[in-house]
């Protein structure tokens, strides 16, 4: 890709997406990129290799929730509607809509564990959040709107459904402290931490895990 405020090629792993990217000034050549990506050959390849693998959804596979690992039982003469029972996620109904359905589940169990837990910890600080989602970004776990005419507004990725609470919880505080506090101040990270102490752990989490997160559900 092309960046005009890029000044050199820049390359790099991507571990979330599965890719190499190179960024181009705008008038960079392609002959250079050609010959960074020659001279990074083993470091690339040693990138490559530490990704993690697809975590497909398929019958008998497992995926993690909450921290655990769900082993997906699935028959087509089971109810359509996905079920937990402990450990096992039951779901019927046609294998080709199998992921579909599971991955349907998933993002409705966040969002309801998210709006919880956020509306929980916005009273506390006495705001009131007008809309909170889930999406699938890249990028972060979570985002606050500077609350405006219509509300504050909070979006997080539904894959913190996959990760322990601790972490949800975490990212959850963060959120909301942004409610009071939307920078990166001393009185942000203060109040973070008042609601909830375990960020050392959760950055240390993430950093760990969160990638593989996003390797749910691909083939």
């Amino acid at each position: 890709m092309r960046r005009a405020a890029a000044r050199a090629i820049r390359l790099r792993a991507n571990s979330v997406q599965g890719a190499i990217q190179i960024s181009l000034p705008a008038r960079g050549g392609v002959a250079e990129a050609l010959k960074l990506l020659e001279s990074h050959r083993g470091w690339l390849e040693n990138q490559v290799a530490k990704w993690p693998g697809p975590r497909p959804i398929l019958p008998g596979a497992t995926i993690p929730f909450d921290g655990e690992e769900l082993t997906i039982d699935w028959h087509p003469a089971h109810k359509r509607t996905p079920v937990r029972r402990d450990n096992t996620l039951v779901i019927g109904g046609p294998e080709t809509l199998l992921a579909g359905r599971t991955l349907r589940w998933l993002k409705a169990e966040a969002l309801a564990d998210l709006a919880s837990a956020t509306r929980r910890l916005a009273a506390q600080v006495d705001r009131e959040v007008t809309q909170i989602r889930v999406g699938d970004p890249a990028g972060r776990w979570g985002s606050c709107a500077a609350p405006g005419k219509d509300g504050a507004r909070i979006a997080y990725s539904w894959r913190l459904i996959l990760a322990p609470a601790f972490v949800r919880d975490n990212v959850v505080a963060h959120e909301v402290a942004h409610l009071v506090h939307h920078n990166h101040s001393a009185a942000f990270h203060s109040l973070h931490q008042s609601l909830d102490s375990n960020t050392p752990a959760t950055k240390r989490w993430l950093a760990r895990n969160g990638a593989a997160l996003h390797w749910v559900g691909r083939d």
